[in-house]
């Protein structure tokens, strides 16, 4: 297999171009998207159990009421009741509204606002069945009349008994604002994001069809799948900010992250593995099911979705710095500049966490691909232009073969004229040319005879010594002395009967090919 590097200067600007993207991108999401939002108190909250013939909040002074930190609150597999506080300062929230309080997790839930009930989202219940799974983000319209300044009580009960996995923190966010449409509060993390979604899809179709033409295939693949995993998860990623979505299908939308940032961390090693060394596909598979391995410890061991989408992305980055260090041991080209792109990922996700995968990442992934793209199609132009010269050369052998053939054991064609058939030698002709309805044969000896027929019958005839020049000459290459190019980029032949021919612009390479072919041969 011919190893073929990624080019150090491309890289090179392919690094620029990622740092400064990256920290745009970073000062962009740490200001977009604000707005002006309070937060129920981060305190710890009065829990106790709730029944299904619950009308009303209880006064949270049972016996079997409890207070839990506000981050270790969880409804899975519970039916309970809790109690919050919200705290507005005078004046922040002035005006009639309209206010809304929008509860954001894997849960069903009621709520009541400075007792009274303002709404549910789902409904709360002791059992799966009894349950109605709520969606994922909810929000619930609060009366001007009932928000005050200072300390609002917010009693909530809540259930969560579908889904198949267990969340570290179930619970997201409850906040107050103005009352709005969740998704369009959600989407403004996500939208920077969106507009990678069309590399991905380019990639896709560029990468998928060339695998598909046989052309590169084992790296258009990698880069392929690398383009629909990045897709794929920026896809269910945002899917959150486009359809509040019932929360039992939150588990599979966490895992599908995970998976697809895995997948697209394995595709671009592999991809790189390819282009930087020369191991057969059992020693690269070998390597890549090691890091595979890591990736699924680390899943196991790091609790939360976040942190082992994190994980997964470490792992991978961790696995290219060290393949990079050790390409640039054996002095491959490039490699120290990919051990500076991996190192640039590993502290993007280290600093900036979630704010990286939401917005970060997707973008990163995209001027990978983009990098990807161009590499690609700069490879596929090289060999379409070696096919070509190894196209041409067949030709000139394949012409040098029958000026060969024709000095030895010349071929004969039939020509009919009047009624009359003659088989004429080819080895005699110096050129044919086209005269109406008839072709005229111009011979060694320097007679010239009329035919009837057209130049496109007899080409067929004819052995691949004789060029079609221009659209009413064919000349036998054998006769040619020289040719001359004009400035128009035409040309015009000079045969050893002393005639001249002329030669379209088209076919000027070809001719110049074979008489190239013809003068090796000769010398």
């Amino acid at each position: 297999m011919t190893v073929r590097p990624i080019p150090p200067h491309v890289l090179a600007a392919g690094f620029r171009a990622s740092l400064l993207a990256l920290l745009a991108l970073v000062a962009f999401a740490t200001g977009a998207g604000a707005q002006r939002t309070t937060h129920v108190a981060i305190e710890d909250v009065i829990v106790c159990p709730a029944r299904d013939s619950d009308i009303a909040p209880p006064d949270f002074t049972a016996a079997d009421c409890e207070k839990v930190a506000l981050y270790n609150l969880d409804p899975q597999g519970r039916h309970i009741w809790v109690r919050l506080r919200l705290p507005l300062t005078n004046g922040e929230w002035q005006g009639t509204g309209p206010w809304g309080l929008m509860v954001m997790g894997k849960m069903s839930s009621e709520v009541y606002f400075n007792g009274s009930r303002i709404g549910a989202n789902g409904l709360p219940a002791d059992t799966p069945r009894a349950e109605e799974a709520g969606r994922i983000d909810a929000s619930l319209f609060v009366p001007h009349t009932l928000v005050r300044a200072g300390d609002n009580v917010i009693d909530m009960r809540l259930s969560s008994h579908h889904g198949w996995l267990r969340l570290v923190s179930p619970i997201h966010a409850i906040q107050f604002s103005r009352f709005q449409d969740p998704t369009t509060f959600i989407i403004t993390g996500y939208w920077p994001s969106l507009i990678t979604f069309g590399v991905f899809l380019v990639g896709l179709v560029f990468f998928g069809v060339t695998a598909w033409r046989n052309e590169d295939r084992e790296a258009s693949l990698f880069l392929a799948c690398a383009s629909l995993f990045a897709g794929t998860e920026l896809f269910v990623e945002s899917a959150r900010g486009l359809v509040a979505y019932p929360y039992p299908f939150h588990d599979t939308r966490l895992v599908l992250i995970t998976v697809c940032a895995a997948g697209f961390m394995l595709c671009l090693l592999a991809w790189l593995m390819l282009r930087m060394t020369s191991l057969d596909w059992r020693s690269r598979l070998a390597r890549l099911s090691v890091v595979a391995l890591a990736m699924a410890i680390v899943i196991a061991l790091i609790p939360g979705f976040d942190g082992k989408t994190a994980g997964v992305m470490m792992t991978g980055c961790g696995a290219g710095l060290l393949l990079s260090l050790g390409w640039a041991a054996r002095k491959q080209r490039g490699a120290l500049i990919l051990a500076g792109l991996f190192i640039l990922g590993l502290l993007a996700v280290f600093h900036f966490g979630s704010r990286f995968l939401d917005v970060g990442y997707f973008h990163a992934a995209a001027g990978v691909l983009a990098f990807g793209i161009y590499q690609q199609a700069q490879l596929l132009v090289q060999e379409r232009r070696q096919r070509r010269l190894e196209t041409g050369r067949a030709l000139q052998l394949e012409t040098a073969l029958a000026q060969a053939r024709q000095k030895s054991a010349p071929e004969q064609i039939q020509l009919v004229s009047a009624g009359r058939v003659d088989y004429v030698s080819t080895d005699r002709i110096v050129q044919l040319k086209a005269a109406g309805d008839y072709v005229e044969l111009h011979f060694e000896d320097g007679a010239t005879t009329l035919y009837t027929g057209t130049l496109g019958g007899l080409e067929d005839q004819l052995p691949a010594a004789f060029l079609r020049v221009h659209r009413s000459h064919i000349v036998n290459t054998l006769f040619v002395s020289a040719l001359e190019r004009e400035a128009s980029g035409t040309g015009r032949l000079l045969l050893s009967n002393a005639s001249e021919v002329p030669v379209s612009r088209r076919i000027m390479p070809a001719v110049r090919s074979a008489l190239a072919e013809k003068t090796v041969e000769t010398g």
